[in-house]
């Protein structure tokens, strides 16, 4: 069975130069352009030095390095690529891990030649939308909304300050494609833009990932390694939950910012960085500065310029020209035509309060548009609390209370754990099988929480997830 498709590239990451060889076959016989690496390392020079590919099939057990460490440098660099893992038996667990990392999919050694030209046609797919969005100008914002385009515009003045910006708003309501937006309009737009969520931070980990360290200063510091200060050197640093940031770090956080200058840990001199801080949080920073939680300096700092994103229940205009784009991009990774929304369909979104914002009403759109298949999606395709309108209970009970409280507060430990439910569990303090049980039980999808690149283009384009 063939599985023709638009001309794409593949990298083939495998030791084994039979397996890169029989791959080769199956993938040029269909028209992919193929490139090979035996290792992590090639992998990730084949990354740095050529174009990125659309696909990348890549072997979970190296001889360098894990495979995965191929995905985190896709992630990492915002590559369009797709990364499909390859397993063998006794890898299948931690092919699954990287899937929820973010890997496109996984296969099974030995290969199934049908099911890899599938799973590489797809991930071309996904690959394909994402060139769409790096194609276009970069930094767009989808909205129809006279509150958002007040803030754009707004931001489009703020952009060219070289002070660090505040960005207040609910959990997915949009504060990181808002920082992404700023960026491409500033002078650091042709810099890095890089990204820490402070919330999902250990505080163990916590100094080294943001300022980095040398070699040998803490157990396990095996080569040194550059924080996100001096990734973000010359660009943006973008810092997410930055209310949840510990104490100690807010400190030498203050010092950068007003120096210039990150310390790694374990070395004995600054090094000098060229940074412009955009911070977010859904937290009331005067209130946690008055509790002792967030230092008044720092508040000082960064909340010299401050941007509010609304909530989606502020932005109606928005609903239907988001919930569109969410359908067409779930029906076009699967390979069916776009198709326009049912009014009854609507009708039940517009009924709704979406308590996690845009977030959550793209993972309900892509829910209802994978059980619907081809054919149109139904209200019955939607999650039950968006069926039932704003809650399972009459407005203004006590049950409808506590279950809006409760979604509100499980949405926003997945957004702090980036989606992953045993540290959003944690964070609860619920076992990981109760919190399953409760997300079953309100409709909430914790894939919908995972990091997910903002699209580019015209401001009237591209949607804040």
């Amino acid at each position: 069975m063939e599985y023709p498709d638009v001309m794409a590239t593949v990298l083939i990451v495998d030791d084994e130069a039979e397996i890169r060889d029989a791959l080769r076959e199956i993938l040029e016989r269909q028209g992919y352009a193929v490139r090979e690496a035996s290792s992590a390392s090639a992998a990730l020079s084949v990354l740095q030095r050529e174009p990125p590919p659309d696909v990348a099939l890549v072997d979970l057990r190296l001889p360098d390095r894990e495979g995965t460490a191929v995905l985190e440098a896709v992630r990492n660099q915002a590559l369009p690529t797709s990364v499909v893992m390859i397993s063998g038996h006794g890898t299948i667990p931690a092919a699954v891990a990287a899937v929820r990392s973010g890997a496109f999919d996984f296969l099974q050694k030995p290969l199934d030649r049908d099911r890899l030209l599938i799973t590489v046609r797809n991930a071309s797919h996904q690959s394909a939308l994402r060139r769409m969005a790096s194609e276009s100008e970069a930094g767009a914002f989808l909205t129809a909304s006279p509150a958002m385009e007040a803030v754009l515009q707004e931001a489009r003045k703020l952009a060219a300050s070289p002070a660090p910006l505040l960005i207040q708003g609910e959990t997915g309501s949009g504060k990181e494609v808002l920082a992404r937006w700023i960026h491409a309009r500033s002078p650091q737009a042709m810099g890095p833009f890089a990204a820490l969520n402070c919330a999902a931070l250990p505080e163990s980990l916590a100094e080294s990932e943001l300022f980095g360290h040398v070699k040998g200063a803490f157990t396990g510091a095996e080569a040194p390694r550059k924080g996100k200060f001096q990734a973000a050197d010359g660009g943006i640093l973008f810092l997410d939950e930055v209310g949840d940031l510990p104490l100690p770090l807010q400190a030498k956080l203050l010092r950068s910012l007003e120096d210039g200058s990150v310390e790694p840990v374990g070395a004995d001199r600054p090094v000098a960085v060229r940074v412009r801080v955009l911070a977010a949080t859904h937290r009331d920073l005067r209130n946690r500065s008055r509790d002792g939680a967030f230092r008044e300096d720092l508040l000082y700092r960064i909340a010299g310029l401050l941007l509010r994103v609304p909530p989606l229940r502020e932005r109606p205009e928005d609903l239907p020209l988001l919930a569109q784009h969410f359908l067409d991009e779930a029906r076009l990774r699967q390979g069916w035509p776009a198709s326009p929304l049912p009014g009854s369909f609507l009708k039940a979104l517009k009924e709704y309060s979406w308590p996690g914002n845009v977030r959550e009403l793209r993972w309900a759109v892509e829910r209802a548009a994978l059980l619907s298949g081809p054919g149109l999606p139904e209200p019955g395709h939607l999650p039950p609390e968006v069926r039932q309108g704003r809650t399972g209970s009459p407005p203004g009970s006590l049950e409808g209370v506590r279950q809006d409280a409760e979604s509100r507060a499980i949405s926003e430990a997945l957004e702090k754990a980036r989606g992953n439910v045993a540290a959003a569990a944690r964070l609860l303090h619920l076992s990981r099988s109760r919190l399953y049980e409760r997300l079953s039980e309100l409709g909430l999808d914790p894939s919908g929480f995972r990091p997910r690149r903002g699209r580019s283009g015209d401001p009237s384009r591209v949607p804040p997830s």
